[in-house]
């Protein structure tokens, strides 16, 4: 088949790379330029726990991120991407243990397997540097972190031809009825460009350092009384620090009051980035439905794949099988769910 997906993303690379390797022609069409890179998946921390968000998400979603954590490790095997899957770390400051406290009474009434009460000691042992300014924490086991710039790269070459500097509207193109005959499937992956029924934006802000006082391997949560920090490795000395979560469409830039809560927070968990160095202020903006569940699925004989919210790379083994499936049978309702097409 000869399939056309919309949007050069993480969606829209993964799906091309998967029916690239079943033998399919994939193009994908991507309003940005070589060089500058547009979406969310650029920004983003990248890290698989669905542990860490049950409490911001539902069982539907904790039940995809578990299976993409049984896919992930072969997928990045195969595309050699760096990434760690040796578990995540939650503590909390003195006064915010009632946080940490709550945090884990979730965990344990949702969650399977239940996190592991950490002491100092055992703290000491998996993060030597955490356990002088906290006295306990939990760990999360299998939850882990991709090398998301890395993932992009290593995908481009292999998700079909990429027409760069091409936006493709669909519905509101008029030259659709010819361009949509060129294809035997298209496939809208374009996240909160898509302006789909329901969906809204929501902007999310991270602060990528360089901090070769600070060694930490595996991702990082603080409780905080607004906010989960956290702190996701890439290797080398250098973090992604992200937190905030705001329920708009802007695509300007990070504001100084959410740099400064980040970087003082990210100095209240490790007095090692005092020294570091400020790589980038990004910003992504994010799609969601009103219930935050990805969904796959047919409007106009379109397949659809939107609403990620802050679950992408941890959906995203799901809704790329439920996207293939949903191509070869053609048989998908409309606005089904991705545990529906899986």
């Amino acid at each position: 088949m000869d399939i056309a997906i919309v949007g050069a993303g993480l969606m829209g690379r993964l799906l091309g790379w998967r029916l690239t390797e079943a033998g399919h022609r994939t193009t994908l069409f991507e309003r940005s330029e070589p060089g500058e890179p547009a979406s969310a998946a650029h920004v983003a921390a990248a890290m698989l726990a669905p542990m860490s968000e049950l409490p911001e998400s539902d069982n539907e979603v904790f039940a995809m991120g578990m299976s993409g954590l049984s896919v992930w490790p072969q997928w990045l095997a195969a595309l050699d991407v760096r990434h760690g899957f040796d578990g995540a770390i939650a503590v909390a400051h003195r006064r915010d243990d009632a946080l940490l406290e709550t945090f884990e009474r979730v965990l344990r009434a949702r969650s399977d397997p239940p996190p592991e009460r950490l002491d100092r000691t055992s703290l000491n042992e998996l993060e030597p540097e955490l356990a002088p300014a906290f006295a306990r924490g939990l760990f999360l086991p299998g939850e882990g972190w991709i090398d998301n710039r890395a993932l992009l790269d290593a995908l481009e070459p292999r998700c079909g031809r990429i027409r760069y500097g091409q936006r493709a509207d669909l519905e509101g193109d008029p030259l659709w009825g010819r361009r949509r005959a060129s294809f035997d499937a298209w496939v809208d992956c374009r996240g909160a460009d898509a302006h789909e029924p329901g969906l809204r934006g929501v902007r999310g802000e991270v602060v990528r350092l360089r901090a070769p006082e600070v060694n930490l391997q595996r991702p990082i949560r603080l409780m905080h009384p607004r906010y989960q920090l956290y702190v996701a490795p890439r290797g080398n000395h250098e973090y992604v620090v992200g937190a905030t979560q705001i329920e708009s469409d802007s695509r300007a830039g990070m504001t100084v009051r959410s740099a400064l809560e980040l970087l003082s927070a990210a100095f209240s968990l490790h007095t090692g980035f005092a020294e570091a160095e400020i790589l980038a202020l990004d910003v992504g903006l994010r799609a969601a439905f009103d219930d935050n569940v990805p969904r796959v699925y047919w409007r106009d004989g379109i397949l659809r794949i939107n609403g990620l919210y802050r679950h992408g790379f941890l959906a995203a083994p799901v809704l790329v099988q439920a996207a293939i499936q949903a191509i070869q049978q053609r048989e998908l309702p409309e606005c089904a769910s991705a545990s529906m097409a899986s």
